[in-house]
């Protein structure tokens, strides 16, 4: 789940208004993204009494929490969410992608940057931005979302704050790096289904170009048309439900943290 995904089941969390999270708390809520901070996010986000960015982090935990994971609290972390559950719809694909990419000059190897579990589950999770863009439900959202996104060298102060709460080094170069790279990719975004696309064309190594963004829709819209709109409605209402009982302090894992 990327972008939209989050934005679309932190709409209707008990703790913040919907067009806050919208409007003005976009670089709170991708945190754990752009800072590239996920294990220390699942261990350590969870807490009831944490800020409103805080929060906000903890709604894309529990968002990412479930498709990874599933709604199993009981246990440690496992590798059996909807993303790994479902990516036998693409992980045939995994080899041909990369070399249509290779053959069309878009990469410089045909040689996966990633494992065939690592493609395909992220493919199956950006599926679910793929078809939310399709249904047009985050339309109206586009541009404040990109503005926010897509200008974190802009709101350096504020970027480096949560960085720090995030206990990643606020001016590392390499931090910097990794989120200029991801601002660069929602900043060229033309249309809502382009976060998603640009995402995963960076995360597999390719051009950030025009042939690119298509090879990786195409395999999108693959997916979303073998999935198909009922079970990704049901996803989202399942997500958004888990993601609400969570903010509310009616869902914590019993045992935080990454898969070990």
């Amino acid at each position: 789940m990327y972008i939209l995904g989050h934005a679309y089941v932190s709409q209707n969390l008990p703790s913040a208004d919907c067009g806050f999270v919208i409007n003005d708390g976009m670089r709170a809520l991708m945190l754990p993204d752009y800072a590239d901070s996920h294990p220390f996010a699942y261990e350590h986000a969870w807490s009831m009494d944490a800020d409103q960015a805080g929060r906000l982090v903890r709604s894309h935990i529990a968002g990412d929490w479930w498709v990874h994971f599933g709604d199993n609290l009981e246990e440690s972390a496992r590798r059996r969410g909807w993303a790994y559950l479902r990516m036998g719809v693409v992980s045939r694909k995994y080899n041909d992608f990369y070399q249509e990419a290779y053959d069309k000059g878009l990469c410089d190897s045909p040689e996966p940057n990633d494992s065939l579990r690592g493609w395909s589950h992220t493919m199956m999770e950006y599926s679910i931005d793929t078809y939310l863009a399709r249904t047009g439900r985050l339309d109206d959202s586009f541009r404040r979302v990109r503005e926010q996104l897509g200008n974190l060298a802009g709101h350096a102060d504020e970027v480096c704050s949560f960085f720090e709460q995030q206990q990643v080094r606020p001016w590392s170069q390499a931090v910097w790096r990794h989120a200029l790279a991801y601002s660069l990719r929602v900043a060229i975004a033309d249309a809502p289904e382009d976060f998603a696309v640009l995402g995963a064309v960076g995360k597999f190594g390719l051009d950030y170009g025009a042939e690119s963004r298509k090879l990786v829709l195409d395999y999108q819209n693959m997916i979303v048309d073998e999935v198909a709109a009922d079970e990704y409605e049901t996803i989202l209402r399942a997500m958004s439900d888990f993601v609400h009982d969570v903010d509310a302090g009616l869902a914590i894992p019993a045992v935080p943290g990454p898969p070990r």
